[in-house]
């Protein structure tokens, strides 16, 4: 998820839809690439901790999986201000709707987030059996 987080937003917003959107005005594009950035940088961070591999202690792997999620539940916080909204109000033709759920912005932040833990949770495990496994 540190990966996708990293480089998602130049694959998300690198195009017309927004930093090149010619409606936009400057300070939106500022502001996309500013999430952009983030996402980049918590991303990478995420990815330097978690791949310090056995060097790596608790707190690197709870700080690895945070950073990333951090932009993610920023990104569904997002929809709580006023006139925020899906890229489906603007684009609707661009954004896919499986059963009448689009597949946007709140649903890709919700599922990553949602990875993220499932991602943590199963690498606790695997270093506690580990953990168990060389102490006995």
């Amino acid at each position: 998820m540190s990966g996708l987080t990293a480089v998602g937003g130049f694959l998300a917003d690198w195009n017309r839809t927004h930093l090149f959107n010619p409606a936009w005005p400057p300070h939106a594009k500022f502001h996309d690439a500013q999430t952009i950035a983030l996402g980049s940088l918590l991303g990478g961070g995420g990815l330097y901790l978690l791949r310090r591999g056995g060097t790596g202690s608790d707190r690197d792997l709870a700080l690895g999986a945070a950073l990333p999620a951090l932009f993610w539940a920023a990104q569904g916080a997002a929809f709580a201000f006023p006139g925020a909204e899906g890229m489906e109000a603007e684009f609707p033709g661009l954004v896919p709707r499986v059963r009448g759920v689009w597949i946007n912005e709140r649903f890709a932040g919700g599922t990553m987030l949602a990875l993220s833990a499932v991602g943590y949770v199963l690498e606790r495990r695997r270093r506690t059996r580990r953990d168990r496994g060389a102490s006995g």
